[in-house]
């Protein structure tokens, strides 16, 4: 028998002939897309010019970030002065960042030009109050494109590469990023950034020196005259100075830590700068002599806050961003607390009045800085020595009480002296009755 063979056809051949146009259109379509997009020149880096009479330059907002790139990024070089754009490869020095930033250097003069990229560790100005950013090395490398490779200078501030660009010269750079966050990163004339370091550092002297002394004083005041409120106000005093000596960098340099360690460290100040503030408004105020509520939700809310020493060692961004909404709190809720008080004629209430003005506006200004609204160079020095003069003017107050009266007051005067006053007051109520001594 003999069989016919099979002939197979295409499918479009067995569809009908106004789903093959359709079919021959939307390839057609989708072939000319691909075309046009493979055609279309790839966007190339756009350089930063580095003037030669620039101090300083911000290029922070010019960075590319390539955020979980891989341990590998592949990218496009800024055109060189021949015009030609590049592909260049960089790996992961560790094999495990995946996070990296891409800028370019342009040199306009004709002259050999050195300049420091400086990414500070910790910046307060948009470190955010829920969650904050406390600080960590952010570079661990820099690779250019082409001369000589950046020199990684010590620093327990910042990550500070030295790098050299020759005259014309335009040289792409690729960072590999140590966190995800790149809160600034700045090109530096080197004896410029030297100079400022050392006025920073010198003005950091003077406020550590002086918020030293004044927690020493505070503390021997308390051995003088031990009420409650005095040990309160040195506990305040000690946290402030430990809150600035962790800012300053001081806390780093003693203990020789990097940038990401003093983290747990940060997050313990700010907890117990918000808690020393709680016992202080309490012990100063008496507040246990007016309501006993007053007590519970002191102790409470003290409790509270001190547990987040626990969870600062698990995570100190969370105990961190607590700490810096108790301070408000506890600004907000002593302001009304202060204001009851005072209508009730209450003399402590009243002399606590404009240092705690002082407090409310630190704060105000803390939490502008922190969200990014107010943004500058010197408001982070600015604030540290604020809250030095807070604790300055809450050691006058508490100085007031402790000289009105009690021990100290009681022994400006010896026991011979007061004989000899009242001797000499009977002599005188003898002469103005008559009589002769």
């Amino acid at each position: 028998m003999r069989h016919n063979p099979v002939v197979l056809r295409p499918m479009s051949i067995l569809l009908p002939d106004p789903i093959n146009s359709v079919i021959r259109r939307v390839v057609l379509a989708f072939c000319v897309i691909v075309s046009v997009f493979a055609a279309l020149p790839v966007q190339a880096l756009e350089p930063i010019p580095v003037p030669i009479d620039i101090e300083a330059l911000d290029v922070t907002n010019s960075i590319e970030l390539h955020r979980d790139a891989g341990t590998r990024l592949q990218v496009s070089t800024a055109p060189g002065a021949d015009g030609i754009v590049r592909r260049i490869e960089v790996p992961s020095l560790d094999g495990n960042n995946t996070n990296w930033a891409v800028f370019a250097l342009a040199n306009t003069s004709d002259e050999q030009i050195d300049r420091l990229i400086v990414a500070p560790n910790y910046k307060l100005v948009g470190s955010d109050l829920f969650w904050p950013d406390l600080g960590s090395s952010r570079i661990a490398a820099i690779t250019p494109s082409q001369g000589i490779a950046p020199e990684r200078l010590k620093s327990l501030e910042a990550d500070v590469f030295l790098v050299t660009l020759d005259p014309g010269s335009i040289v792409t750079f690729v960072a590999e990023l140590t966190t995800p966050k790149l809160p600034e990163v700045r090109i530096w004339e080197p004896d410029v950034y030297k100079e400022t370091i050392n006025a920073y550092t010198l003005y950091r002297g003077i406020i550590l020196g002086i918020s030293g002394l004044l927690a020493l004083f505070l503390t021997i005041l308390f051995v003088v005259k031990g009420t409650v409120m005095f040990p309160a106000t040195a506990a305040l005093a000690w946290s402030v100075l430990a809150y600035l000596c962790i800012d300053f960098g001081f806390w780093g340099l003693v203990f020789n830590l990097d940038g990401g360690g003093s983290q747990l460290a940060r997050s313990c100040a700010e907890v117990m700068l918000a808690a020393s503030l709680l016992i202080f408004l309490y012990a100063y105020l008496n507040l246990n002599r007016w309501n006993i509520h007053y007590s519970h939700l002191a102790l409470t809310t003290l409790i509270l806050i001190l547990g987040l020493l626990g969870v600062a060692v698990w995570d100190p961004s969370i105990a961190a961003g607590v700490a810096r909404l108790s301070l408000g709190v506890i600004g907000a809720l002593g302001f009304i607390t202060i204001a009851v008080l005072a209508f009730q004629q209450y003399d402590r209430a009243i002399l606590l009045i404009p240092t705690w003005c002082l407090l409310i506006a630190w704060l105000v200004g803390s939490a502008m800085t922190v969200t990014g609204y107010l943004s500058n160079d010197i408001v982070q020095p600015a604030l540290g020595g604020g809250l030095v003069l807070i604790v300055l003017l809450i050691g006058f107050t508490v100085m007031q009480h402790a000289f009105a009266g009690g021990a100290i007051a009681q022994g400006l005067i010896s026991d011979v002296e007061r004989k000899a006053l009242a001797a000499h007051g009977r002599r005188r109520h003898y002469l103005g009755l008559g009589y002769r001594p």
